[in-house]
């Protein structure tokens, strides 16, 4: 749309280095995007840490800060977050879902720190910035689901950390099978422990989850929300069948072997899964890849 965009490289863990979000800054810089927690690594940036770097970059430049905005929908409810924290940052926007939270899919809430401007005017509904017809119900069940996730927080982390634990060991006793990235180890911060990227070397990602869907048991090479348009294919959230053979964007981008990148497949749990769930998915997973791998 006539706009310049850079894109900042992670590290080999996946994560943005403050310094390198500081020097990409340029004077006539208008908007910040970091994504708070990766939705198909489980990599945690550090906001804090990026808001003052770019306010920092920014001041020695004379100018202001720009605007940072953080998608945090894979952060609410599944790794320490709270809004004021976040403005103190120097954050100015922030995205949520209801459905990462066991809420309704469809709804979601766009949080400010100050004031914006419209792009458009209408009925003056959700203060002026985005006017139309309210889905109340989605709205009340967003701040229903926010709600019962801050209440069970340290008891759904808690047996995150735990399912996290299993999920690491029992995919190291898997001979081949290598955990993306190989740094990663239970209860590293650095980490959610709710989003795990194994590689199932000399065996397709694609095959795998297909293989294991038919056994009832739901994974993906991907992300939901961007598979769909790689694939061509409409519905293609659960990750099946996704790019075609032509690479992951997300692990390419972290320096991992196209080979090795093929081969991963992405397993996410939630306040449900329970320690079965692993085991079941660890015994199919294994007899697959040594029957199927080349």
């Amino acid at each position: 749309m006539g706009l310049a965009v850079d894109f900042l490289k992670p590290d080999r863990d996946g994560r943005i280095r403050p310094e390198d979000a500081a020097q990409a800054l340029r004077k006539d810089t208008a908007l910040v995007a970091i994504m708070a927690v990766n939705n198909e690594t489980g990599a945690v940036q550090d906001i804090p840490a990026i808001g003052r770097a770019l306010a920092e970059a920014a001041a020695a430049q004379g100018r202001k800060s720009p605007f940072f905005h953080c998608d945090a929908v894979q952060a609410l409810g599944k790794v320490p977050f709270v809004l004021s924290d976040m403005a103190k940052s120097g954050v100015t926007s922030a995205a949520f879902s209801a459905h990462k939270l066991r809420g309704p899919k469809g709804s979601g809430a766009l949080w400010f720190s100050t004031p914006i401007e419209a792009l458009a005017l209408g009925g003056g509904q959700e203060g002026g910035i985005r006017s139309g017809t309210e889905s109340i119900q989605g709205a009340w069940g967003l701040t229903l689901a926010a709600e019962r996730a801050k209440a069970g927080f340290e008891t759904h982390r808690t047996a995150a950390l735990e399912l996290e634990a299993v999920l690491l060991s029992g995919a190291a006793s898997i001979p081949g099978v290598q955990v993306v990235p190989e740094s990663r180890t239970a209860g590293d911060p650095r980490w959610s422990p709710y989003i795990v990227s194994l590689a199932f070397p000399g065996l397709s990602g694609e095959v795998l989850a297909r293989a294991l869907s038919d056994l009832g048991i739901a994974i993906s090479t991907g992300s939901a929300c961007s598979e769909a348009g790689r694939s061509g294919k409409p519905g293609g959230g659960a990750g099946h069948g996704a790019r075609g053979g032509k690479g992951r964007r997300i692990l390419d981008a972290m320096g991992l072997p196209p080979e090795l990148a093929l081969a991963s497949v992405r397993v996410s749990f939630g306040s449900a899964s329970t320690r079965s769930d692993i085991d079941r998915f660890l015994d199919a997973a294994s007899t697959l890849y040594r029957r199927l791998k080349t």
